[in-house]
């Protein structure tokens, strides 16, 4: 084995010559690197290294060392521990199979294979290893002796720190001492601030409970001096109402021992009663302030009395016989004022009254009786009848909203008159003013609990106003009484349906019963009004006197009379479809006809019959008309049709005396089914009548028309029926003519042409 060895190295020197590979070698300090780094392969077999340099200097022979082995070698820490790791390594124990594995392992070797594989000596290798140790240990010494003055100063600084830092050392555990007795106090001021808080917390809850109790029992001196010695104004009401809640309090906590309580009950007391007789005055003087003439009740009530209705209300609450009091005081004043002023404005309105309708102003009663005849008297003389039936323009009455009341000083001083249904609404409608502002002032001011205060406010109001709705129901019944003017007593019950209707927008019910009774009282006396117009028609139907006189066929006055007044009760009751007044329109009406038709039977010939009908239904078409109402539409449609029926009526008598036969015939014709049976000479007969006579019958007809009628536009309609009339005859005669052969006629027929033609020049005569 040992010649093995030996062998091995002689057979290296004949390569000796070869490139040796690099030599790795670690950085033994970070501050001598040279900035050079080695590639992988020449650092990854120190352990390699180290057992070939143990092997060569084994294979040395004792006491030739190499000289380049001679130089200190400088190991890295790794080597060093290496090397004192195999010291103990003794190679005569090594065994044979060892040996093998120690050559295989170091065959193995990546640098030691590359060198066999090169053929190089291992000696020479490992002096190139030396002297490179040996040149890296130089340069590691070089390069400390060049730093070595930047290490002393180093070395310096750093116990400089250490001073420094034992001093911060020092302060610190200071500094942590301090924390520690700064924290125990912090715990001990959490401590207090709790307790204290908690004391606090009491404390606020005791003064919250004392200052209640001390609030309700002490009472200041300067309110005691301003309860009893001071005006009422604000600041007393103030006062008061602090007292009064301090009552309240005592009261509430009477049962409780407190001592307190005892002892202010009795200067409460006082004092309640010393408030209670200073408001009862206050009130008392203000309310007999009222009576005094021209005072404006509304603007005390507001300034006054609801301004400080808190002082009704304590007395309410304190003083029941000083609240008694005053209630009584100001409703038996009230109760005055309104029936004084309502009485006094009631008469100065009757006085500004227009002259009222009596017994003659009725639809059925004779021209001359309403005229009063030789021995009339002037009121009769001055009154406009006309109105008394028609409606015009009384029915702004109802038309506007807000017209104002009448100043009867200002009416008197411009001589003015007014209908009844004018003073009526005035009357009423300042009544229901001052009704509404009362009802509401006392609800506000007399009634505290809201579950009472429409009963209370009720009784007193009925109280204050009995008496004025008396007054107000007799200046109504004084007209309505002897009343003949159906349209204003109409006007007023519809008056009276508004005014009901606005009392209740404004939620105003204690004059509900008074707006019944005054619609119950105008209402019969209407129903008997209109049954005394009724009555007149029927008394003008059996008077003689009456029958005899017509003889015009013109159009009669109880016909403009009627037609007026009808007009006048259905655009009243528009909106209120009232039964009862739609049943006696429809009474009067036929009454009416009834008599119309009676006059039109004075007239002997027929013709001045039937046109004295057109005549007065045309002028009751034509006032209808004027109404531009929807409510007279049906009555309207009705009296066309009756002036329809006479208009034809009329157009047949006009026709029959200038062609008579050509009518008879076509409406024999027309209930013929064979016309063979007229006869053809007839035919020739009336067709040479007509060509002889046609125009001037057309003049005749013409001149007829314009005697009996003298309305341009009534008699232009009778005209144009009456010719649009011959026309359709004689067409269906030229019809008949023509179907019974016509051409063989000897006479040749008018064509309707020309008669058309003819007729157009009358069309204008009206």
């Amino acid at each position: 084995m040992e010649e093995t060895l030996n062998e091995r190295p002689t057979m290296r020197k004949s390569t000796s010559q070869k490139t040796l590979p690099p030599i790795p070698f670690e950085d033994i300090d970070t501050h001598t690197k040279d900035n050079t780094e080695t590639s992988p392969g020449q650092l990854s077999s120190p352990n390699a290294l180290k057992q070939l340099d143990i092997l060569l200097r084994e294979s040395t022979p004792k006491g030739e060392p190499d000289e380049e082995m001679k130089e200190p070698q400088a190991l890295s820490d790794s080597e060093e521990d290496s090397l004192d790791d195999d010291d103990d390594f003794d190679f005569n124990q090594l065994t044979f199979d060892e040996v093998d594995d120690q050559m295989v392992a170091f065959q193995e070797d990546e640098i030691v294979s590359q060198a066999l594989e090169n053929e190089m000596d291992l000696r020479e290798y490992a002096k190139q290893i030396a002297q490179e140790k040996t040149s890296v240990q130089r340069d590691l010494e070089n390069n400390y002796i060049e730093h070595v003055q930047s290490f002393v100063d180093l070395h310096a600084e750093i116990q400089t720190c250490d001073e420094v830092l034992g001093r911060m050392e020092q302060l610190l555990s200071v500094f942590q001492s301090d924390l520690g007795n700064i924290s125990g106090e912090i715990q001990t001021l959490q401590e207090q601030s709790t307790f204290m808080s908690v004391k606090l917390r009491n404390r606020k809850t005791v003064e919250s409970r004392l200052g209640k109790a001390l609030q309700g029992m002490v009472i200041p001196p300067d309110v005691i001096k301003k309860i009893t010695e001071g005006d009422v104004d604000e600041l007393w009401l103030e006062y008061l109402l602090t007292i009064n809640k301090q009552m309240r309090f005592v009261k509430a906590n009477q049962h409780r021992p407190i001592k307190a309580l005892r002892n202010v009950g009795p200067e409460l007391e006082k004092l309640r009663l010393k408030a209670a007789a200073t408001i009862r005055d206050f009130f008392v003087s203000r309310i007999q302030l009222l009576c005094v003439p021209n005072a404006n009740i509304q603007i005390m009530q507001q300034s006054v009395f609801l301004k400080y209705k808190e002082l009704h209300f304590f007395v309410l609450e304190r003083h029941h016989e000083a609240a008694r009091e005053i209630r009584q005081s100001y409703m038996n004043s009230l109760r005055w004022y309104f029936q004084n002023h309502f009485e006094r404005y009631s008469k100065g309105l009757l006085k500004l009254q227009a002259a009222a309708a009596d017994k003659t102003d009725l639809i059925g009663v004779e021209e001359n009786n309403r005229k009063g005849g030789l021995f009339g008297t002037s009121k009769v003389a001055l009154k406009d009848k006309t109105n008394l039936f028609a409606l015009g323009d009384r029915s702004n009455t109802l038309r506007i909203q807000d017209p104002g009341v009448i100043l009867v000083h200002v009416a008197e001083a411009k001589e003015q008159k007014y209908q009844f249904e004018q003073l009526f609404r005035s009357f009423n409608l300042t009544l229901i003013d001052n009704a509404s502002s009362e009802y509401l002032f006392i609800y506000e001011f007399f009634s505290r609990d809201p579950k009472t205060a429409a009963d209370t406010a009720k009784l007193i109001f009925q109280f204050i106003f009995e008496p004025t709705e008396k007054v107000g129901m007799n200046f109504t019944k004084a007209y309505v009484e002897n009343c003949y003017d159906a349209v204003g007593l109409l006007l007023c019950i519809r008056i009276n349906t508004q005014l009901a209707l606005e009392l209740q927008r404004r939620r105003v019910p204690a004059l509900e019963g008074y707006t019944n009774a005054t619609n119950m009282l105008i209402w019969p006396r209407f129903q008997y009004v209109m049954s005394l117009h009724v009555e007149s028609l029927k008394k003008m139907f059996n008077s003689r006197s009456v029958m005899s006189a017509v003889k015009d066929i013109h159009p009669h006055y109880i016909t403009r009379r009627y037609s007026e007044f009808a007009a006048s009760l259905l655009v009243l009751n528009d909106g209120y479809d009232d039964a009862i007044l739609s049943k006696s329109v429809h009474k009067l009406r036929d009454e009416f006809e009834a008599v119309l038709s009676r006059m039109s039977h004075e007239f002997p010939e027929s013709p001045r019959r039937i046109a004295f009908l057109i005549n007065n239904y045309d002028l009751i078409v034509s006032v209808f008309q004027e109404t531009h109402s929807r409510a007279v539409d049906a009555e309207l449609d009705y009296i066309k049709q009756l002036l329809a029926l006479q208009t034809s009526a009329f157009v047949d008598e006009q026709l029959k005396p200038y062609f008579g036969a050509l009518i008879d015939l076509v409406k024999k014709s027309e209930h013929m089914q064979d016309l063979t049976t007229i006869e053809i000479p007839d035919l020739e007969r009336i067709t040479a009548h007509f060509a002889q006579t046609w125009r001037q019958s057309l003049k005749s007809i013409n001149a007829s028309v314009i005697q009996y009628f003298s309305n341009f536009k009534n008699g232009t309609t009778v005209l144009h029926a009456v010719l649009g009339q011959l026309i359709v005859y004689y067409t269906k005669f030229l019809n008949i003519l023509e179907r019974r052969g016509g051409g063989a006629s000897r006479i040749q027929p008018v064509g309707v042409q020309t008669l058309m033609v003819e007729i157009k020049k009358f069309r204008s005569t009206f």
